[in-house]
């Protein structure tokens, strides 16, 4: 096992997604040795980490010799797995992959773990509409069982991190998942307008994730809610217009509509659970760790190319 005073060395499950990405940039820039695997080490996003100087493995999670190679003489491991959106797709897959990568991170001696999670994972059963057979109900429940087996693998500490809807679902490729809002400007959901949506920069995840790894005892045993902003869906389209110049509006869907594209599209059965994540979150229990965050026009002023290219 590593000694306590060696260089610390973290092993990222999904490098190459926004999260794995920025807690990359932001370790290579503390000069943190950084270990990962990719399934493609020629895609734009494993060559991004490569500059960085991170340590990759050529393998998917299901390889456990990939795991394990990759893990060798890592102390800490950010945990970030997701549920397969493919039809047909096991949903115990996400929780049978993430208990693979727990047990091979105890066995390779790793010692402080950090899960990505979701806001309201531990207090389910007080949200409604939440169908355990939808997809939004599979990928709740899926996580809720891996921060259960975290608890149990006996790391020296361990934090969840519970992070908010991403900011960066408004730009593309994500904003796909609001149906032609990129292509006529009008966004139309399940929410009311008045509804309020807390949000989250992947990079303060990120950034809360260095936090921890430099001081785990402060974090342990710890669910860390983030979040950065809170708007409605009228706010929000109010800041999308105002950073590109272009008139962007937001329609809320009727009942009828909801029921009728619920069954065809998830996303929509999902706003419902979503609308009620403020309920689970003080929006200034965030800001009391020390850790800066990041509003929604700050946001939009750093990703400027990329809300041009998203909407104009």
């Amino acid at each position: 096992m590593p000694s306590s005073t060696s260089t610390p060395t973290v092993f990222i499950c999904a490098a190459t997604g926004s999260q794995g990405l920025n807690l990359s940039r932001q370790l290579r820039e503390a000069n943190w040795p950084v270990h990962a695997t990719v399934r493609n080490p020629t895609s734009p996003p494993a060559l991004a980490l490569a500059k960085l100087g991170v340590n990759l493995t050529v393998g998917d999670w299901d390889n456990a010799a990939a795991l394990a190679s990759s893990m060798a003489g890592c102390t800490h491991l950010f945990l970030n797995t997701t549920i397969g959106f493919a039809p047909g797709q096991d949903p115990s897959h996400e929780r049978i992959q993430a208990a693979r990568i727990l047990t091979l991170a105890k066995s390779a001696g790793v010692r402080h773990v950090v899960y990505s999670s979701a806001l309201a994972i531990d207090r389910l059963a007080e949200v409604a509409h939440l169908d355990p057979s939808s997809i939004a109900g599979q990928s709740v429940y899926s996580k809720q069982a891996i921060e259960a087996t975290l608890r149990t693998i006996g790391f020296d500490s361990w934090t969840v991190l519970r992070g908010a809807s991403f900011m960066e679902n408004y730009l593309a490729p994500k904003v796909a998942m609001f149906g032609a809002f990129r292509a006529t400007g009008v966004w139309t959901a399940a929410y009311a307008p008045d509804t309020v949506l807390p949000l989250v920069d992947t990079d303060d995840i990120a950034r809360f994730a260095v936090a921890v790894f430099r001081d785990p005892a402060r974090f342990h045993g710890k669910g860390v809610a983030v979040a950065g902003d809170a708007l409605t869906p009228a706010q929000i389209v109010d800041r999308l217009s105002k950073a590109t110049g272009r008139k962007l509006v937001f329609v809320q869907l009727t009942e009828e509509e909801i029921a009728t594209q619920g069954e065809v599209n998830p996303f929509i059965r999902a706003q419902l659970v979503i609308a009620q994540l403020i309920r689970f979150i003080d929006m200034e229990e965030p800001k009391s760790w020390g850790v800066p965050l990041t509003t929604f026009d700050a946001f939009l002023e750093r990703n400027q190319e990329g809300v041009r290219e998203t909407y104009l």
